[in-house]
């Protein structure tokens, strides 16, 4: 009777390692693909270059990061698809702090409400089988369309991003700017 129970559990063991792999092996969904960014975002990785390259697989078209202003949020939800063929919409609500000017490492309240973002995810055509078979070529992955908007920070996020741009600053302006936006960020706390 022991025996029994130990080949039953190996074996429920090597179900359960056999179906986990094929769940995680799934590829990510249009919403997966827009949460990792906006939790990348929510992050601060679109403000280093390691980050802003993983934030940039996420799009079709990425382009420049756009660093001319960082927008400082409370929490961010992501709706649920409306589907197309091929392109799933979804929308971002975020609830607005702030905004901080990078140049000027300057911090200004907004008043605390819920902004909403319109996001398109859509599905990229895989690529083709390269030996001139007819097998189908490999399934495509979700991008999100256009390229990412301006960086949206948690609190915590932000207060790393002024913190260094107070250490990286030359001028005494910027580094009074730098100092007083640390200290309204961490009121927000």
């Amino acid at each position: 009777m022991h025996h029994c129970s130990i080949v039953t559990v190996v074996a429920g063991v090597g179900l359960l390692a056999a179906t986990a792999g094929s769940v995680f092996s799934q590829p990510p969904s249009a919403r997966d693909v827009l949460e990792r960014f906006c939790d990348l975002d929510a992050q601060g990785k679109q403000l280093t270059p390691a980050g802003w390259r993983t934030v940039a697989a996420l799009f079709a078209t990425p382009g420049a990061p756009r660093r001319d202003e960082i927008i400082v949020v409370k929490d961010f939800v992501v709706s649920h698809p409306a589907l197309e063929k091929g392109k799933a919409e979804f929308y971002v609500e975020y609830v607005q702090l702030g905004r901080i000017d990078p140049t000027q490492a300057r911090f200004s309240r907004l008043p605390q409400m819920k902004v909403r973002a319109g996001f398109y995810v859509i599905k990229q055509p895989g690529p083709g089988v390269a030996d001139g078979s007819d097998r189908a070529e490999k399934p495509g992955e979700w991008r999100i369309e256009g390229s990412p908007p301006e960086p949206h920070l948690t609190v915590d996020a932000a207060i790393r991003y002024a913190t260094r741009l107070l250490a990286s600053a030359g001028d005494d302006a910027i580094k009074r700017n730098a100092r007083q936006t640390l200290s309204a960020l961490k009121r927000l706390r």
